[in-house]
């Protein structure tokens, strides 16, 4: 009897770990843009450029929920989300093709899923008097997570790779060895040895204060016109200074070792695009409540 109890369990742990690899397998991962970390970071220093108005208008609408939560909220929820809304997976990048700027946005964002037309119509929600209460909340999340989003060069162009996510890469940073794929190298390696301090709302008021003179200048235009910069930043240095790079074949599986120079320069450039996605989506929040 003890070995028969035995058996259905070992059969059930077997069944149970072949589901979820079929699972993993059906929905393979795909890194988020700049993770956790910088997602939050990206909110808080929208959080410091709010306008007293419009931190009043976002706390009636979020109650205590800050703008660093809620710019997790389409990742978290990112299967479940695509069950209610078909199409929601590919909100999260625009996959222009980095070797070739002028292929047209409807053969890269079929059926308007992708980041630029999805913030354009979440921005459209928010300031419609006609959307719900729900409406409004699920638009200042989407708003805040897709900004974000867009300012990843890596979100804002592939090379058949996924966006990066195919590339297998090692690198050091900080004296660290890091293997990863190109995808995650840029989320959340190249953000984490970006910065000395782990206090995220210390990170964001450094940003802010240390690209003041800049945020003004940054704050107009929409996705279409940031995600072009964040494009040009893919060419430039995500993609065309991998060693080896070559526009005429498909990224393969062996292993990229990058440069100091790739990963110094990577690291540089983080700062300063966390905080442009803080200062426009302060920018869209501060317009939309204006009145």
């Amino acid at each position: 009897m003890r070995m028969h109890w035995r058996y259905w369990l070992t059969t059930a742990s077997l069944i149970v770990a072949l589901v979820c690899w079929l699972v993993l397998l059906a929905f393979p991962p795909s890194a988020h843009a700049w993770g956790e970390q910088g997602h939050r970071i990206s909110g808080l220093v929208a959080q410091e450029l709010l306008t007293p108005q419009a931190k009043l208008r976002v706390k009636a609408i979020m109650g205590n929920l800050d703008l660093a939560t809620a710019s997790l909220f389409l990742d978290i929820n990112k299967f479940s989300l695509s069950q209610k809304i078909p199409g929601s997976r590919e909100w999260h990048y625009n996959d222009r093709p980095v070797c070739d700027d002028k292929v047209a946005l409807a053969e890269y964002c079929p059926l308007g899923n992708c980041a630029s037309t999805q913030i354009r119509r979440h921005y459209r929600a928010l300031i419609d008097e006609h959307s719900s209460a729900s409406e409004r909340v699920f638009a200042i999340r989407a708003l805040t997570h897709l900004v974000g989003d867009v300012h990843q060069p890596l979100h804002a162009s592939d090379h058949d790779d996924r966006g990066g996510n195919d590339v297998p890469v090692a690198f050091t940073v900080k004296g660290k060895h890091r293997s990863v794929n190109l995808h995650a190298a840029w989320d959340t390696e190249f953000v984490r040895a970006a910065f000395d301090t782990l206090d995220e709302r210390v990170i964001a008021k450094r940003l802010v204060q240390q690209f003041a003179a800049q945020i003004p200048g940054w704050q107009s235009g929409a996705g279409a016109a940031w995600l072009k910069e964040s494009y040009a930043l893919a060419q430039q240095d995500a993609y065309f200074k991998l060693p080896g790079f070559d526009c005429d074949k498909e990224a393969g599986a062996q292993r990229v070792d990058l440069p100091d120079e790739y990963v110094a320069r990577a690291v540089e450039i983080i700062p300063e695009q966390l905080a442009k996605s803080g200062a426009r989506i302060a920018y869209l929040l501060n317009r939309a409540f204006a009145k």
